[in-house]
């Protein structure tokens, strides 16, 4: 009897050596695509603290030029913002600078966890009237 050893035909599959070096390279990929991801996350956040600082800066300044010019009385006035997404202080500076014009400068200061700075503008207001109450557009 001739018994002869058979060894398995080879077949073409992956060595466990192959399939470590795959994975090896999927999960540095992984983690480069996590950090990525994290990175946007953070810029996402940022600009949408900038945003909302914006926004509040303008809400304040349409409300103040809405105001009439008898209601702007001279002086500082800060209002904290506690609620809501963005966490500020609202500060809004009226100065004389004659008997018909003033200045509106109106300052917002994130109070929150932000890296943002104070963003503040400045507008000039004037009194349009004449000296005797009467409207200047209604003349005969």
């Amino acid at each position: 009897m001739n018994s002869r050893i058979r060894l398995p035909k080879q077949t073409g599959g992956f060595t466990l050596v192959e399939v470590l070096v795959s994975l090896m390279i999927l999960s540095v990929g992984t983690v480069a695509l996590s950090v990525l991801l994290l990175r946007s996350a953070k810029q996402a956040t940022a600009a949408s603290a900038l945003v909302y600082q914006t926004a509040a800066l303008s809400s304040e300044v349409g409300r103040l030029s809405a105001l009439p010019f008898d209601q702007l009385a001279a002086g500082t006035t800060c209002v904290n913002v506690t609620t809501g997404p963005f966490l500020h202080q609202r500060c809004a500076v009226i100065a004389d600078l004659s008997a018909k014009s003033k200045r509106v400068t109106v300052t917002v200061t994130p109070t929150g966890a932000t890296n943002l700075v104070a963003q503040s503008t400045s507008f000039e207001r004037g009194f349009a009237g004449t000296s005797n109450g009467t409207n200047p557009l209604n003349t005969p």
